[in-house]
């Protein structure tokens, strides 16, 4: 284990652990990850799929409505218009996701690099830097959320927050 570094608050080592250690612990339980140095972010793969399946139904219910003419071909039809709205519907959700993915793929490198010099306090259930971190990184003890927000807009990704949760509670 790496050295410790001494608290802002009460000026000893005592309870203090790097960020990704705490990290570690709680990720591997089932606490919430409130150290995270990014969001966790599902895939669009089946949004895209989904936006595919509504589109092949609504070509083969606009095809059907075609061919079978009368009442039930208006219907067949219409319905198949509808079908591809939600295709596209769907395709723009897996386009909003798939470019939130790039951003925070983009920007981890960032949040990481000032992740990594946090420390957390279990005593005073906050996070500080060691004075050997850049200028950039602040000084004294920061509350939990506060850092994840300092993070993960370090990677150009802290508007994301309003989707995570927030508080404290890290286990020991």
């Amino acid at each position: 284990m790496p050295e410790t570094v001494p608290c802002p608050r009460h000026q000893t080592g005592e309870d203090v652990r790097p960020v990704s250690v705490v990290y570690a612990d709680v990720f591997a339980g089932d606490e919430a990850d409130l150290l995270s140095p990014r969001p966790v972010l599902k895939t669009a793969d089946r949004i895209a799929w989904t936006g595919t399946g509504f589109g092949v139904a609504g070509m083969a219910l606009a095809w059907s409505g075609t061919a079978a003419g009368g009442g039930t071909g208006t219907v067949l039809f219409w319905c198949g218009i509808v079908c591809f709205a939600y295709a596209l519907a769907m395709y723009g959700w897996a386009a909003a996701r798939r470019a939130r993915l790039t951003r925070v793929q983009r920007g981890a490198p960032a949040a990481l690099a000032l992740w990594r010099d946090a420390w957390y306090c279990q005593r005073c259930d906050g996070v500080f830097f060691s004075p050997r971190t850049g200028s950039d990184a602040p000084d004294g003890l920061l509350s939990v959320s506060e850092f994840r927000h300092r993070v993960w807009s370090a990677g150009g990704y802290g508007d994301l927050l309003g989707a995570a949760p927030t508080g404290h509670g890290i286990p020991g």
